[in-house]
């Protein structure tokens, strides 16, 4: 249960940060539902997941899948439906998030995954299915980096800074210190957890927000900045770990 507490309790933190700092400095809806999925939701499936894995151990992949499944992706799923609808363009109400969510094809493979624990799936079918979700990673990130441009407003350069610092390394510095005091920061749970709650934003949550009119300036240079510095944060986590 430790993934599943860190995850919710770091997305909490990020999303009051980003509300704390969007009521101070008045940012327009549209920035503050930008940041309330990019700067909350990480990318602890696709680029989380093997850096646990590279970077700790198999030992404790099976936590940070737990983090991202039970964490971040239904997250992404049930919370990111709802800012949708909050702060961008898409329907608003339950109805519409209900909606939403029974269209969302990603969620709906959550719940079937649920269905399937109990039977033997052939090789030769995980296989298929694996190569065809290694495909998915590639095709977001073209998405998000054909709109990726370094040339900011200073201003935006301060919004961009601010929310990774929050998302990339203050709040796992946090997990790192609660797991000084009651848990093994050596531990598979605990050590997955830092790292994961270090992730970059969510390339999906991104393509999300920009689909639902959200800030897109924001969004990707807060993604593509994030996953840049990421490849250089994540080493230095784990040294720790």
């Amino acid at each position: 249960m430790t993934p599943v507490f860190v995850a919710w309790s770091a997305m909490t933190a990020c999303a009051i940060a980003v509300v704390t700092f969007g009521q101070f400095l008045n940012w327009p809806k549209e920035r503050i539902g930008a940041l309330l999925l990019v700067g909350v939701l990480g990318n602890t499936s696709f680029l989380g997941i093997e850096a646990v894995r590279t970077l700790i151990g198999d030992s404790a992949v099976a936590a940070a899948v737990t983090y991202d499944q039970m964490g971040t992706f239904l997250a992404l799923s049930l919370y990111g439906s709802w800012v949708a609808g909050r702060f961008g363009s898409a329907e608003k109400g339950w109805r519409p998030v209900v909606r939403r969510l029974s269209r969302f094809t990603p969620f709906l493979a959550l719940l079937l995954s649920f269905a399937l624990r109990s039977f033997d799936i052939p090789d030769v079918v995980l296989s298929s299915l694996n190569g065809l979700g290694l495909t998915v990673a590639p095709v977001a990130m073209g998405v998000l980096g054909m709109r990726f441009s370094f040339r900011w407003s200073n201003h935006m350069k301060w919004v961009v800074v601010s929310t990774l610092l929050v998302k990339m390394i203050a709040v796992p510095v946090a997990v790192f210190l609660v797991a000084l005091l009651v848990g093994d920061i050596h531990g598979a749970e605990w050590s997955a957890s830092i790292l994961q709650s270090a992730a970059p934003p969510m390339v999906t949550a991104g393509i999300v927000a920009i689909a639902a009119g959200l800030d897109e300036e924001v969004v990707v240079a807060v993604v593509g900045i994030g996953t840049l510095v990421s490849f250089v944060s994540l080493p230095l986590f784990a040294l720790i770990l």
